[in-house]
C-alpha cells in the first residue's frame, strides 16, 4: 500500500514528518517482535521512538493502526520468489523449482516471523484491515502460482485438472502453516530440510495434478516417493501422487 502523503490532520508530510512517523513503525515493529500487539501502548512506542505521545497521533489513530503499518512494511511477494515462479518448470525440474520456491517463501519468515505472525493472526480474528494487508501481500504470489497450475496441467484432460485459484491458496495456506512449524521444536523428531522436501514434494504434486515418473524417481532420494508407494500402492496416477 502506497505511504500517505498527510498525517491524520490533512496536513503534507515533509521530510521530517516522513522520518518521525518511519521512526514510530520501526518502534511499533520492534516492540512486536516482543510483545502481542495489543499489549502494547502509545507511551512506550513514543518513548522508542522519541516522539511525544501528542505526535504519534498526529499519525496514527491507535496501537493497531500502527502495527498495521509495521506488517506492511514486509515484502512478501520478493523478487527471488516471484522469479522462481516466473522461471520454466518442467516434468524434469518440477521438485528442484518447488523447493526452491518452497525455500523463497520460508526465507520471508525468517527474516519477519513475528510481524507475520501478528499479522496473520489479527486477520484471522477478523480484523478486515490486516486481513486485506495480507491479501495484498500474497496477492502477487498466489496469481503467479496460479499461472503456474494452469501452464504444468494444460497436458492433463480437462477433468483431471485441478481448479488453479483453489490449488495456489492451498498450496499458500499449507507453507504458511509450515513456515510457523519449521520454527519450533518438534517433538516427533521432524526436521526443517525434511520439513521443506515435504513442502517441495506437496506443491510438486499439486502443480502438475501429480508427479511424473522422473520427479517421482528423483523425489524417492528423499525418501517421499518410497512412502508414496508404499501407502498407495502402484505409482502414476494423479490421486496415489497427490495422496502421499
Amino acid at each position: 500500500m502506497p505511504r500517505p502523503k498527510q498525517n491524520l490532520y490533512g496536513q503534507e508530510m515533509g521530510n521530517k514528518g516522513i522520518s518521525t512517523r518511519a521512526r514510530i513503525i520501526a518502534a511499533t515493529a520492534d516492540l512486536m517482535q516482543r510483545r502481542p500487539l495489543r499489549d502494547l501502548r502509545v507511551a512506550e512506542i513514543g518513548q522508542l521512538a522519541a516522539v511525544s505521545s501528542s505526535t504519534f497521533y498526529l499519525y496514527f489513530s491507535s496501537v493497531a493502526e500502527a502495527g498495521l503499518a509495521a506488517v506492511e512494511e514486509v515484502q512478501q511477494a520478493t523478487p527471488e520468489l516471484l522469479a522462481v515462479l516466473e522461471s520454466e518448470w518442467n516434468e524434469d525440474n518440477v521438485f528442484d523449482k518447488a523447493k526452491a520456491f518452497v525455500q523463497a517463501h520460508l526465507a520471508v519468515w525468517d527474516a519477519h516471523p513475528a510481524l507475520l505472525r501478528v499479522r496473520n493472526f489479527v486477520a484471522d480474528e477478523g480484523d478486515k484491515r490486516f486481513f486485506d494487508a495480507r491479501r495484498r501481500a500474497v496477492e502477487p504470489i498466489h496469481l503467479a502460482l496460479q499461472e503456474k497450475v494452469e501452464q504444468m496441467q494444460a497436458r492433463l484432460p480437462p477433468a483431471e485438472r485441478l481448479d488453479p485459484p483453489s490449488t495456489a491458496s492451498t498450496l499458500l495456506a499449507m507453507l504458511e502453516r509450515v513456515a510457523a512449524l519449521v520454527r519450533l521444536p518438534s517433538a516427533h523428531k521432524a526436521t526443517r530440510p525434511r520439513q521443506i522436501e515435504t513442502a517441495a514434494f506437496l506443491v510438486a504434486s499439486a502443480v502438475m495434478g501429480g508427479l511424473p515418473q522422473r520427479a517421482k524417481t528423483k523425489g524417492a532420494r528423499t525418501g517421499h516417493s518410497r512412502k508414496v508407494g508404499a501407502a498407495n500402492g502402484t505409482p502414476g496416477s494423479r490421486d496415489n501422487a497427490i495422496a502421499g
